[in-house]
């Protein structure tokens, strides 16, 4: 087979697996993450809030509008769609940079470790940037690579435009930027110069040209986004740097991945008087965006991604590397063959409870722990009861608008700070446990991911909110060590279907 035919064929059956593989289950009801109502309402509506540039948004609103659907569980569907369409063409992307720097073995390999990455299996389900930016990010370093081996018109109009599709994705797609400038900036011309820099321009334009028309709306947005980066969000922030990126390293890699790593880091040193510019930008770049990430206070396991498949893609060279340094003794393909089949396999199950694999995930994503509570609501606990709730219980608020649809789902009232004129979600917020008895309210359900915070070690409360953080840390401790728990689901691997759900009854 010649390399081009093998390498269609080979693209083309990657990404039909991986966007089979990440659209299982992903029909969870809309609601469950907290984002996206919100991208819902913009897809709808057409008015934008600019958070994040608009590749996703765009993208998920043009494949509405062509469907013809706006309930909004068919939207996030679709917006989900999209989401995993983009991871699926970013793990191509990265498959064929494998295979520039290593052939078609450590492409087919690289493919298939991605493709059976719980982190990117998970992100790939939400209607959220992450798996645009990874596509970007992923697509700019290809053509950078491609452009480092021969600068054509093509190839500078292509990285120009991947460039700006990472941009399109999220402001922090800016870091594309590490791979392109250096290229550009070693083999340089006047026209290819100019090429990308005329793409990376029309793309940026065609992509986000809402924002040029709602230059306020774009401005107060982007000044907002860099708020939370600097200063952390909710709230809560943290010292810098920290190290909450080491522990998602190790929730994100296995014992095999770390081995081959050191493989790598190490074949690299021995030839680091020859490598070319890209293989050392490609090498240090998820070293160098995993200790950025530390400087901001604002952290999530999500925005570790990029650093995940490109560590995942490294991995694999090392794999490489074991193989020509032990083909003395073994047959070289047999040995990158089988150490890139324990890599794979190695990411299936769960090496311990902090790190779950792909099974896991998958497993997870089929379990829906509010569905369980619902139906405990309607059978075990008094009709006539009144619960109050934190605001990642995905019961109804009342108190607002875009739960409307879902009020009565459950024979029980319900109420939320809101029902009292507070702004809020914590359930803390609508007083004491006397207060609440006083109100009328005989049950109070809460979550994980609301509450944990504020038994979170390292994390703190900005000045501002120090004596919220600390009266509602003193209600929930109070509710755990007083009142009786008669419903629990513990927090799990995917968080918006399993959230930590508890519900006392207030005595």
């Amino acid at each position: 087979m010649s390399r081009w035919l093998f390498l269609t064929v080979w693209c083309a059956a990657l990404f039909a697996l991986c966007f089979l593989l990440n659209t299982r289950h992903n029909d969870f009801p809309w609601y469950y993450h907290p984002d996206e109502p919100g991208k819902i309402e913009q897809v709808r509506e057409g008015r934008w809030n600019f958070h994040h540039p608009l590749l996703l948004l765009g993208t998920t609103k043009l494949a509405v509008e062509m469907s013809g659907v706006s309930d909004e569980q068919r939207v996030v569907e679709i917006g989900r769609t999209v989401s995993a369409a983009f991871m699926s063409a970013a793990i191509v992307a990265l498959s064929l940079l494998a295979w520039r720097w290593r052939g078609r073995g450590a492409a087919v390999a690289t493919g298939l470790v991605l493709a059976t990455h719980h982190q990117l299996y998970e992100l790939s389900h939400y209607f959220k940037e992450d798996a645009a930016l990874l596509f970007g990010l992923s697509l700019a370093a290809f053509a950078a690579w491609r452009y480092a081996e021969r600068p054509t018109l093509l190839r500078a109009t292509l990285l120009g435009a991947a460039c700006a599709l990472a941009i399109s994705a999220k402001y922090l797609g800016a870091v594309s930027l590490l791979f392109a400038v250096p290229v550009l900036v070693k083999r340089h011309g006047p026209r290819t110069t100019g090429s990308c820099a005329l793409a990376f321009l029309l793309v940026l334009v065609a992509v986000n040209w809402p924002m040029l028309t709602s230059p306020t709306v774009f401005s107060d947005s982007f000044a907002r986004e860099t708020a939370l980066v600097v200063k952390g969000q909710s709230g809560m922030t943290r010292r810098v740097p920290h190290a909450q990126y080491w522990s998602i390293f190790l929730d994100n890699t296995t014992p095999v991945m770390w081995a081959l790593l050191l493989v790598f880091i190490a074949a690299r040193w021995r030839q680091r008087r020859g490598l070319g510019i890209m293989a050392v930008l490609v090498s240090v770049f998820p070293f160098v965006f995993a200790l950025a990430l530390s400087f901001s206070p604002k952290s999530n396991d999500r925005y570790f991604l990029p650093a995940t498949a490109f560590f995942s893609l490294l991995a694999v060279i090392g794999a490489g590397d074991l193989a020509a340094w032990l083909s003395a003794r073994w047959p070289q393909r047999v040995v990158f063959a089988v150490a890139s089949l324990v890599l794979v396999v190695g990411q299936m199950p769960s090496w311990t409870a902090s790190r779950p694999g792909w099974l896991v995930y998958d497993d997870a994503f089929q379990r829906d722990d509010t569905r369980d509570l619902i139906d405990w609501l309607k059978i075990e606990l008094p009709h006539d009861a009144v619960i109050a709730k934190d605001n990642r219980v995905p019961l109804p608020d009342p108190a607002r608008k875009k739960h409307a649809a879902r009020v009565g789902v459950v024979p029980q009232k319900i109420v939320t700070p809101r029902s009292f004129g507070v702004k809020s979600d914590f359930a803390a917020d609508i007083g004491t446990i006397e207060e609440m008895l006083a109100k009328g309210i005989t049950h109070v359900a809460v979550s994980e991911s609301d509450y944990g915070k504020f038994f979170l070690n390292g994390l703190r409360p900005q000045d501002s909110e120090r004596a919220d953080f600390e009266r509602r840390r003193e209600f929930y401790d109070r509710l755990f060590r007083e009142c009786e728990v008669v419903f629990e689901r513990d927090r799990g691997t995917v968080i918006y279907l399993h959230p930590g759900i508890r519900v006392y009854r207030l005595r």
